[in-house]
């Protein structure tokens, strides 16, 4: 079972849109991370996991270092770490084969936000899924379904990134913390923490089928703390370690004149990331370090 679902928060009291979205039997899972100065304001009926005072907004790593203290609290439990500003949505199964055959449509739109039924499934199928692989989650529901590379069911992307709703397995991931760079940049965290778990010889899953839309991303009207005030210079730093780290997966995106390329996500420049790659270095690595004590 999904034993807890961490909902890291700060300036959304009264916006809690992932939490009041949830069902009342996933509501009793809840463990909302706060900042101590902020705890007094929240009065919902779940438990919190107050930070040291020092991680506050005022430390440039406020972000990671928040993550990772929720990695440390959950320990070898299977849990999930949410976005405040979550809508959890289904695809229409049409759009997926299993074993090669179509599925028939299971609703008349495209897609539909997630009833409780719904919920319970999309958790039960991670909790299953956490038994084969060290994390998982949905995609982004307003791109298109992605080319599976899985040939059983064409719902599922292995080994791609998931953000935003990431769902792991404890006992997988607490014993690697230290070599998982979970504190070294602000932006793009999520990436780099990913990178070090596909190259320590980990695996994961993506969901086509169920997804989420991220209201700070995709609507005017829910604030974006961590990313007010953002600098491109504040960026590349970060994406630069992530270069430095893994210079075989990750690549910033320049110009004939060394500028970097437009877009990427929030538009703060391109970058070129190989998953694949990343995960057939790591489990290459696992498999030789294991040979060697055979």
């Amino acid at each position: 079972m999904i034993e807890k679902i961490y909902i890291p928060t700060v300036n959304r009291v009264n916006n809690q849109i992932t939490y009041n979205g949830l069902s009342d039997s996933l509501k009793e899972r809840v463990v909302m991370v706060v900042q101590s100065w902020e705890r007094d304001q929240y009065t919902y009926n779940c438990e919190y996991l107050v930070l040291p005072e020092e991680i506050n907004l005022d430390d440039y790593l406020c972000l990671a270092k928040t993550r990772d203290c929720i990695y440390k609290d959950a320990g070898t439990i299977k849990y999930c770490v949410l976005d405040d500003d979550l809508v959890f949505k289904r695809r229409n199964q049409k759009y997926f084969k299993k074993s090669g055959i179509r599925l028939e449509e299971d609703m008349k739109t495209s897609k539909r936000v997630c009833t409780d039924d719904d919920l319970t499934e999309m958790f039960n199928l991670y909790d299953s899924l956490l038994d084969i692989v060290s994390y998982c989650g949905g995609c982004r529901i307003g791109l298109p379904p992605a080319e599976s590379n899985d040939q059983r069911h064409s719902s599922y992307l292995n080994n791609s990134p998931v953000f935003s709703q990431l769902f792991l397995n404890g006992a997988d991931i607490y014993e690697k913390l230290e070599e998982l760079n979970t504190t070294k940049i602000r932006y793009n965290e999520d990436v780099l923490f990913l990178l070090s778990i596909l190259t320590s010889g980990l695996s994961g899953i993506e969901s086509q089928q169920f997804g989420f839309q991220n209201s700070s991303t995709e609507t005017k009207n829910v604030s974006q703390t961590v990313w007010n005030d953002t600098t491109h210079e504040q960026v590349w730093k970060d994406h630069k370690v992530i270069e430095n780290l893994f210079p075989r997966f990750f690549k910033i995106l320049l110009d004939n004149d060394g500028n970097r390329i437009p877009g990427g996500f929030r538009d703060y420049g391109k970058t070129q990331i190989d998953w694949s790659k990343a995960h057939e270095y790591g489990k290459h690595k696992h498999t030789t370090f294991q040979s060697l004590f055979a």
